[in-house]
This record gives C-alpha cells, sequence and structure tokens, in this order.
C-alpha cells in the first residue's frame, strides 16, 4: 500500500486565494476545521450585537479602546514564545498588521458608527452583507481568472439571505456612504488576512493588530470623548464589555484568521452572512426582539448557499486538478 502524500504547504508568495480541492484526509479535516473555526466566529461575533445594546450609555470609543486591548492582553498571553518571531518581522509585515487593524477592527467600526448616525442599523448591515458577492467577484480578477459559476451564485443567495434577514432602512447619502466605506474595509481585511496569517500565524496577527487597534482607539476615545471614558461601568456594560473584548474580539478575530487561513477568502466571506443570522437568533434571547416568518425564510436561504459555496470547493494546500492538454 503506497503511502498517503504528505501535505504540501504552498509559500505565502505563491499561495492563492482561492484554495484548490481537498484530495487528502488532511485536507478534508483541515477543511472542516477552518469551516467550524469560520461557524463559531461568526455566531459569537454576531451574538455582540446584543452586548452592544446594553453599552447605549457607555462612551462609543471608550468602549472599543477597552475591548480590543483587553483582547491584546488575553490573546498575548497565548502567544508564548512566538512573540520572539516579532522581533525578526521587517517593515512590510508590520504595515500588513496596522492593515488588519484598521480594516477589520478600527476602520470597520468607524465607519459603522458614523454610518448610524444618520442611517437605521439595517443599512450598513445590508450593505456590508454584500461582501461574501464582492469578494466572489473581485479574487478571481485578481488572479486574472473569470469567477466560477457556482460561488457567484453561493455568495449571491448569501447576500439575499442576509437582506432578507434584516432588511434595509432609512438613510442619507452619508449613512449610505460610510455604509460603503464598511464594506469596502470588511472585504480588505479578507484579501489582506489571506496575505499576512501565511507570514504570521493567526494567533499572532490577532494578538498585534488588536494591540494596535486598542491604541488607535484610545487615541480616538482621547481626543473625541475626552477622560469621560475612563469611568468605571456598571455591572451590566461590564458584563457586555466582556463579551465583547473575550468572545467577538480575542476567539472570534482569531478563529475567523484561523478559518481564512484553512479555507481561503472566497469560501470564507460567505460565513459574513452567518453574522445577521446570529444576531436575530439572540435578540429574542435579549428580550429586544423576536424572529419572524421572513427571517426563517431569510435564514434558509444563507444555509443553501453556505451548503453551495462549500461543496466541492478546493481545499488549502493542493493545487486544483486541469484536464490534461491535448
Amino acid at each position: 500500500m503506497t503511502p498517503a502524500p504528505a501535505r504540501r504547504r504552498i509559500p505565502a508568495a505563491g499561495r492563492p486565494f482561492f484554495h484548490a480541492a481537498a484530495t487528502t484526509p488532511k485536507c478534508r479535516r483541515s477543511e472542516a476545521r477552518g469551516i467550524a473555526l469560520m461557524t463559531l466566529a461568526s455566531l459569537v461575533i454576531g451574538a455582540s450585537f446584543v452586548a452592544s445594546s446594553l453599552l447605549t450609555r457607555f462612551p462609543v470609543w471608550g468602549g472599543q479602546a477597552f475591548r480590543f486591548t483587553a483582547a491584546a492582553l488575553l490573546l498575548g498571553a497565548f502567544c508564548g514564545r512566538r512573540w520572539r518571531m516579532v522581533q525578526a518581522w521587517p517593515a512590510g509585515v508590520w504595515l500588513r498588521i496596522v492593515g488588519l487593524a484598521i480594516t477589520g477592527m478600527v476602520g470597520y467600526n468607524a465607519a459603522i458608527i458614523t454610518a448610524e448616525r444618520t442611517a437605521e442599523p439595517a443599512v450598513p448591515g445590508a450593505i456590508v452583507g454584500c461582501a461574501p458577492l464582492a469578494v466572489a467577484l473581485l479574487s478571481p480578477l485578481l488572479q486574472a481568472h473569470s469567477p466560477a459559476a457556482r460561488r457567484l451564485a453561493a455568495a449571491g443567495l448569501v447576500v439575499l439571505g442576509t437582506y432578507v434577514v434584516q432588511g434595509f432602512g432609512r438613510t442619507d447619502s452619508s449613512g449610505l456612504g460610510w455604509s460603503v466605506v464598511a464594506l469596502a474595509c470588511e472585504v480588505a481585511f479578507t484579501f489582506l488576512a489571506a496575505t499576512t496569517l501565511t507570514l504570521t500565524g493567526p494567533l499572532l496577527a490577532s494578538a498585534c493588530a488588536s494591540a494596535v487597534a486598542g491604541l488607535m482607539s484610545c487615541a480616538i476615545a482621547f481626543a473625541v470623548e475626552g477622560t469621560v471614558w475612563l469611568r468605571v461601568p456598571q455591572a451590566s456594560e461590564a458584563a457586555a464589555l466582556a463579551w465583547q473584548a473575550v468572545a467577538a474580539t480575542a476567539i472570534g478575530f482569531l478563529c475567523w484568521c484561523r478559518g481564512i487561513d484553512q479555507i481561503g477568502t472566497e469560501r470564507s466571506a460567505l460565513f459574513l452572512g452567518l453574522i445577521p443570522l446570529s444576531a436575530a437568533a439572540t435578540t429574542p434571547l435579549a428580550g429586544t426582539g423576536h424572529l419572524n416568518i421572513a427571517q426563517i425564510v431569510g435564514c434558509l436561504m444563507v444555509a443553501g448557499g453556505l451548503i453551495l459555496g462549500m461543496s466541492h470547493t478546493p481545499g488549502p494546500y493542493e493545487p486544483a486538478k486541469r484536464p490534461k492538454s491535448g
């Protein structure tokens, strides 16, 4: 019996955004882990919207500063000897880390916060929900080949299901514009993470990006809110901040990065559709909403899109099989 071929990791410079089909048991297990990680990340991030409803009276940027700083300390405690690698990082890697902090954390949240000043919360949610389709279109174009019809259909179904779940809302040009900025941040983060994680690893990238985001949020908090944000939170606010720091940021961000590293950008972007589903499912638990028939239909549409996008998809380490030429 011939042994199974060893898993070959493609160098960072040559690894595509689009991962090839899993042909070995190890690759299939890797994909299963990636799917589980992306699902967990989506669920805890979606549930954080309930926590946000408990922070309406807490300084916004003060909460962001606490969230990212606490997450950085928590993730940093698990890095151990990996911190030695940071000393050897060139400037280009640090620029990528700063880019992750801006696009996936501070910049994204700033765009959402600004958009919701003149738009109903469903507006940025619906616009950012288009990220799976944007990634499905851009990822193949960046690699100079046409998008796959299956992935476009899967992304379109996820986007449509997301819209059915949360609907749209009233807005003006400013709210719509900042919602588009948030979408751009989400898409940029997805592509930037795919190329950064191969150089740093998910844990170090998550810890360092959280630390950078914490420093940025502290600076913004002092500039916008003065010293008001330094007040001691109430019990409910402290619980909400703890959830956002530990679950939504430390666990959610790390699982999201690991998931991208396992299954690639195109398929990982589909899981963005699970975030509003998680938010819709958890709001009844907090007594702030209820599920209706339309939302249930939207959930089924997102699930269908995920199943379509995950089936017969590429795996993380081997090149796709191509037909033999003449």
